[in-house]
């Protein structure tokens, strides 16, 4: 079987590309003193920026920009320790992994969330109101203690931007009765507080987190997540 061979031209002109490429990856700077040494990969303005790997005291291979991690990558410091995860300007920042080597025990691995190079816990954070339609006026997650308990105090409340007088009497706002639809985590019993005038206020106890749940108030809604144990206040507004 024959081969074809490249001519003499196409070939020379394959290895001064190639070269090219190696010569152009080794100029291209890093900005990471323990980074610095040997670079590969995409580059702009002179600098390391899109995919590549740079060997230095410690190795980094992943996204770059403007000669820093930033993205997705694996770093490897020079004692073995190895994170997996997200950069921002050089840190840590994000979901990850790291991992921690040991000569005389087993590895250690953590996981979770960084924030400039700082481990901030297992949730990247304890509380969050994921969603609200556009008449709630007030969504606010506030920690209460740990000491009473697990438990989540729900208020709503109701205003209204127009006429005053309705079928309840002047100057009266109806209590808004809020149905509420647990998307994730457990809790044991509600009890519905009927004793404000201005509010509804529902308690549930024994609450196993993380803990997820929307709040449907007739045409508008509010969805929550809370990630940490404790106990904690949420106060909704819409308006009627």
């Amino acid at each position: 079987m024959k081969h074809a061979r490249l001519p003499k031209f196409a070939l020379a002109l394959f290895m001064l590309t190639a070269i090219n490429l190696v010569v152009f990856s080794q100029d291209c700077k890093v900005d990471m003193e323990v980074l610095k040494g040997t670079y590969t990969g995409d580059c702009k303005k002179g600098k390391a920026d899109g995919s590549g790997k740079a060997v230095g005291t410690d190795t980094y291979e992943g996204q770059f920009k403007s000669g820093l991690p930033e993205g997705e990558g694996v770093y490897t410091w020079s004692n073995g320790n190895k994170f997996k995860g997200l950069f921002q300007k050089g840190l840590k920042n994000g979901d990850g992994e790291m991992m921690y080597k040991f000569a005389d025990k087993p590895d250690s691995i953590v996981k979770g969330f960084w924030k400039k190079d700082v481990y901030v816990g297992a949730y990247q954070y304890p509380y969050k109101v994921l969603t609200k339609t556009k008449k709630i006026t007030r969504a606010d997650i506030k920690f209460a203690s740990a000491s009473t308990g697990q438990q989540i105090i729900l208020w709503v409340s109701a205003t209204s931007s127009g006429a005053a007088t309705n079928q309840f009497g002047a100057g009266t706002i109806p209590k808004v009765q809020p149905n509420l639809i647990l998307q994730r985590g457990i809790y044991q019993r509600s009890v519905v507080n009927d004793t404000y005038t201005s509010k509804s206020e529902t308690i549930l106890y024994d609450v196993e987190y993380p803990f997820q749940m929307r709040v449907d108030m007739g045409g508008e809604s509010v969805e929550f997540v809370i990630n940490e144990p404790g106990s904690y206040y949420v106060d909704i507004t819409v308006n009627q």
